[in-house]
């Protein structure tokens, strides 16, 4: 590129490109420009020559059909391994290895230990990035000698052989949505024909644990535009959700020298004059608004959409596996519909079917319509509801056991919003709960 050497010698001509005589055209036409050659070894073609570029432009339309021939060969392996339910090969995620031969995916005795490490501290919260800085800060590195980020670990949670399970891919596209022959993994695992993951041995966490932690991350990341971006988690009861009675803008909660305080955060970051804000302290606030829940709750009726709100979030947060698995019947009856309603419209309006042949397909359409449908009918059978209706110590137990992003979660089933009316006067004694002003779900 400098002009410091007029030659370029390559072994092969399909080792120099293979996209075809277009691309080779315009790289010989470089070549002339700056006066240099290309030289290729085996076929002793020297691009200075005369007569020599169509030569170059037909090895290199061979070259191409080479490597659509190869890419059909590796593609078609690879299918018919994920259809057996094996390791179709190539790379596995970090703690996990496929011994040669098996098609089988096992713990890497070498990795194991790290790779549960990291899972064990998803799962209670952490951030990726934090987990990263804890692997820095004891001297773990990748299984290529890497520092861990926050993507790598990502990436590495995504994968569904991580979790024992067979790995699927997704097909790029190009900007003419024309498919390319590039291919990126896929956070979705193969399935069989009744929508079940593929097992293809044990992983780091269970196809359940993987699921938490996905759900986990999602929950840090906020969707901008095309893209998403971080966020950090609140570290509060009410943050985010208790609102100013001024700007009605969400409050925030901070530390101070007499404790954690819940602040306008208008007040905050643009001063006074843009709202004159509230301050109240984060412990009795948080006190007086568990009571009220915990109240509400306990007076609310079978049937109430306050609180078929909780049982529906509080099953999805605590049973990730079961609310994925509804997701994807629910998914699998339209299709099955679908191929219904295609199968009669091939039949008696477009002719294209025989009646046996119809018989037959309209039999196993109905027998795996039928299946579906009542499996869809058992996830969607009502929770239990009973520790909702059970005794105020129950709930309140229930209650206790909770994490921090649970609570939140279940308070924003019932409330639609909640503000705290402003103090009358310094050192006003007025009840903290009869400040406090709910608007509930139900």
């Amino acid at each position: 590129m400098a002009g410091e050497i007029k030659t370029l010698a390559v072994w092969k001509t399909d080792r120099f490109d293979r996209r075809g005589m277009a691309a080779i055209g315009t790289a010989l036409d470089e070549f002339d420009r700056r006066r240099a050659r290309l030289f290729v070894l085996q076929e002793n073609l020297d691009s200075s020559q005369p007569g020599t570029r169509i030569v170059f432009a037909i090895l290199a339309e061979r070259a191409r059909e080479e490597i659509k021939d190869l890419t059909l060969r590796v593609t078609t392996g690879k299918h018919a391994a994920r259809t057996a339910g094996r390791w179709p090969g190539g790379r596995t995620p970090y703690g996990v290895r496929s011994p040669r031969g098996s098609g089988l995916i096992e713990p890497d005795p070498a990795e194991y230990p790290h790779a549960r490490r990291i899972a064990d501290e998803l799962l209670t919260g952490k951030s990726a990035m934090r987990v990263a800085h804890d692997l820095e800060r004891d001297g773990i590195r990748t299984r290529d000698g890497a520092r861990w980020d926050a993507r790598a670990i990502t990436r590495m949670v995504r994968s569904a052989a991580w979790a024992g399970l067979l790995s699927t891919k997704d097909r790029l596209l190009d900007e003419h949505g024309q498919p390319l022959d590039v291919w990126v993994p896929s956070a979705e695992p193969v399935r069989d024909a009744e929508g079940n993951p593929v097992v293809i041995g044990t992983g780091v966490v269970s196809p359940g644990e993987r699921l938490r932690i996905l759900a986990l991350i999602e929950a840090r990341i906020t969707k901008m535009g095309g893209g998403s971006r971080g966020k950090r988690p609140h570290t509060t009861f009410l943050g985010g959700i208790l609102t100013c009675p001024y700007c009605e803008k969400a409050m925030t909660g901070s530390g101070g020298d007499r404790g954690r305080m819940y602040r306008c955060r208008t007040r905050s970051v643009y001063g006074k004059d843009a709202c004159p804000g509230v301050v109240v302290r984060a412990q009795r606030m948080d006190a007086a608004v568990e009571a009220m829940w915990l109240s509400h709750v306990s007076a609310l009726e079978h049937g109430s959409p306050g609180l078929d709100a909780i049982v529906r979030r509080w099953a999805v947060l605590h049973d990730v596996e079961k609310e994925a698995r509804r997701k994807e019947v629910i998914a699998g009856l339209d299709a099955a519909k679908a191929r219904r309603d295609k199968l009669e419209h091939d039949f008696y309006v477009e002719g294209t079917l025989s009646e046996d042949r119809f018989k037959t397909l309209a039999v196993e359409q109905s027998a795996a319509l039928g299946a579906l449908e009542l499996e869809a009918a058992e996830l969607a059978r009502e929770a239990d509801l009973s520790v909702f209706f059970a005794d105020g110590e129950a709930l309140a137990d229930a209650w206790a056991e909770s994490t921090l992003t649970d609570r939140r979660m279940l308070l924003e089933c019932v409330l639609k919003a909640l503000t705290i009316t402003p103090a009358r006067f310094p050192g006003d004694h007025t009840p903290i709960l009869d400040r406090i002003v709910p608007r509930w779900v139900a």
